[in-house]
């Protein structure tokens, strides 16, 4: 037994059979009226063509155009980048289109697509020769980098050592006990001078301060040698009194009186030279010295810093130049391998087994093409490509999907899983089955940028079954079942207008027609859903009257009041004759409230309301004010 689903297909594709054939019958049944209202002037109401309210099944679709292509195909694009310097990348030679790759063939590495790649070897070999260059100047830059760390090393070792050397030396003249008291806080004076001065009175009030430094051992010995130059003195005194004596006693000579006379002279000329001594020592010499020292050692911290400072820069200044070079030498050494990859590129082998098809004449690659001022994506030899345009494509035609574009208007409809049917434009006859597989969620681009004003969404609708005779981008029709109402009131679209906002329906009564409010909802091509205001049974006019939009009454009102003025003038009764002789008091046809707007064209068959505020005139008839909704044709 066939399935519910199965059933509404088959009732869906006889539907999708009849609809021409019902929106031909309608437009001339509109239009024999119109040409029977405008030779007649008048039409009286029994003769307007009615249709009753009926109820049955309603099925709202959505059809689209589109085009057949494989669910899953490997695609060979180019992966040449395009480069400043770099001429166009031309096909040098490429396999026949419909050839059969086998495994063998991918097994031995079948080359699919040669481009040329003369241009990007000539730029190779010049980029190979500024890497090498690059590279020794990024090897001299590390070896200098190096050194200078080395260099930094030592020099700052010899700063350590002076500093070192110095304070030892201040140690050694002034001993460590008066050193340290000296070097603390030394960096807070003001004057060496002033800093010193204070330790100097100190060891003149206690020499004893200098106690095993070279300062003291220099104030001993000349201290010392005061105490030496007085005792000779004093033998010398001594001497000369004895031969004083002697020489009264005539013992001693004049000549040796005199040389002890000279004697004395001299021992006192050696104490006043050592007293001198010790003086300029300690006034002179012992300040001097210690000032010396310790400014020494003050002098080597100071250019122990300044070595550190200098040895940091000159690391940053030889670390900058490394890097410099380092960032220049794989910068082009990315290049070169860059470029290489671009000449690998630029032959394309087979990877899996499948038939070959051009990519030229896909929207992809036209889009692509068009926009890079190409021709038009044709793939031949000598024909330019480009980054990112499929060459060739390997489909596999075990599962097809047809590609069709959905207008903006209706993306909202249709959802994953609605079940469709695909009628192939060569193969009108067969009518394929499938579902909604996907639906894009952002407007096509390439449809977008060459008509701004047009949104389309590419969405995907699988193929039940395998079928030899489809080919990749036959042209098809598919219809998308959105919805299916059962046992609903239904009239044709054309017979509902607009009259002040309101959606109205005129209903044939013995009086005269009947203007009635409704409310719809969903709508097809052809027919709309009643949701209130008429019965099933109810006859309503095929043809609505048109509508003055300066007076705001129908063509029937105006044609009745123009009645009842004549017959009042006559002096007849208002009961004799019929009070509204059809067409006889409408608008002139061709005035603009009176003309009715076409549909939105071929693509696109049908719409639904999802208020029931909007009914587009899809259908043929009158009704000249029904609202439509028309979107342009890509």
């Amino acid at each position: 037994m066939p399935s519910k689903n199965t059933q509404k297909k088959s009732k869906s594709s006889m539907r999708h059979k009849k609809k021409l054939i019902i929106f031909l019958a309608a437009a001339v049944i509109v239009a024999t009226v119109w040409f029977l209202a405008a030779q007649t002037g008048a039409v009286d109401v029994n003769e307007e063509q009615t249709v009753p309210v009926r109820r049955g099944d309603l099925m709202v679709t959505v059809t689209e155009g589109g085009s057949i292509r494989a669910k899953d195909s490997i695609q060979y694009k180019c992966r040449v980048e395009r480069m400043r310097g770099i001429s166009d990348i031309a096909i040098l030679d490429i396999v026949p289109p419909g050839t059969y790759v086998t495994q063998e063939d991918v097994d031995n590495g079948m080359v699919l697509v040669e481009l040329d790649s003369s241009s990007l070897e000539d730029r190779l070999q010049e980029e190979e020769m500024e890497l090498a260059g690059d590279q020794e100047n990024y090897t001299a830059a590390k070896e200098a980098y190096d050194i200078q760390v080395i260099q930094n090393e030592s020099d700052s070792s010899n700063a350590r050592l002076t500093v070192r050397f110095a304070l030892l030396d201040l140690e050694k003249y002034l001993g460590k006990q008066l050193a340290a008291q000296l070097t603390k806080n030394v960096d807070e004076a003001e004057s060496l001078t002033g800093h010193v001065s204070p330790f100097l009175e100190k060891v003149k009030n206690d020499p004893n301060l200098l106690d095993g430094s070279s300062a003291g051992q220099e104030l001993k010995r000349l201290r010392d040698e005061i105490v030496l130059a007085e005792g000779n003195l004093t033998t010398a005194e001594d001497t000369l009194a004895g031969s004083e004596k002697l020489h009264e006693a005539d013992y001693v000579s004049d000549l040796q009186l005199e040389r002890d006379r000279l004697d004395v002279t001299s021992r006192q000329f050696s104490r006043e030279n050592a007293q001198v001594n010790l003086d300029l020592f300690l006034n002179y010499d012992f300040p001097k010295n210690a000032e010396q020292y310790l400014s020494d050692y003050v002098e080597a911290g100071r250019e122990l810093e300044r070595t550190y400072a200098q040895c940091r820069s000159r690391l940053a200044q030889a670390q900058a130049s490394l890097n410099n070079w380092e960032e220049r030498y794989n910068s082009q050494r990315n290049f070169v391998e860059e470029l290489r990859e671009q000449i690998e590129f630029c032959t394309i082998r087979a990877v899996a087994p499948g038939l070959v098809i051009y990519g030229e004449g896909g929207s992809g690659d036209t889009f692509r093409a068009m926009r890079r001022g190409g021709s038009g994506g044709i793939i031949a030899k000598g024909e330019v490509v480009y980054e990112g345009q499929t060459i060739i494509s390997m489909p596999d035609t075990a599962a097809m999907v047809a590609e069709i574009s959905v207008h903006e208007t209706e993306v909202d409809k249709v959802r994953a899983g609605q079940p469709a049917q695909i009628i192939m434009d060569a193969f009108p006859d067969r009518t394929l089955h499938g579902e909604v597989l996907e639906v894009a969620p952002l407007p096509d681009q390439q449809q977008g940028w060459m008509n701004p004003d047009l949104k389309v969404y590419k969405t995907l609708v699988s193929i039940d079954g395998t079928h030899e005779f489809l080919r990749t981008r036959m042209s098809c029709s598919v219809e998308i079942l959105v919805r299916d109402m059962e046992e609903v009131l239904q009239v044709p679209i054309q017979v509902v207008a607009n009259r002040g906002g309101r959606k109205v329906c005129y209903v044939e009564s013995e009086p005269g027609p009947e203007e009635r409010q409704v409310r719809t909802g969903a709508f097809t091509d052809t027919m709309v859903q009643i949701v209130e205001g008429l019965e099933e049974g109810e006859q309503v006019l095929m043809n609505p009257p048109l509508f003055d939009s300066y007076s705001g009454e129908s063509g029937y009102v105006q044609s009745n009041n123009a009645w009842k003025n004549r017959r009042a003038e006559d002096g007849q009764s208002e009961d004799e004759g019929s009070p509204n002789d059809g067409q006889a008091a409408r608008e002139e046809q061709g005035s603009p409230q009176g003309r009715r707007r076409s549909g939105r064209g071929e693509r696109g068959a049908s719409r639904e309301t999802q208020s029931g505020d909007n009914i587009p005139s899809k259908a043929p008839g009158g009704g000249g004010s029904v609202e439509t909704q028309s979107r342009g044709q890509n």
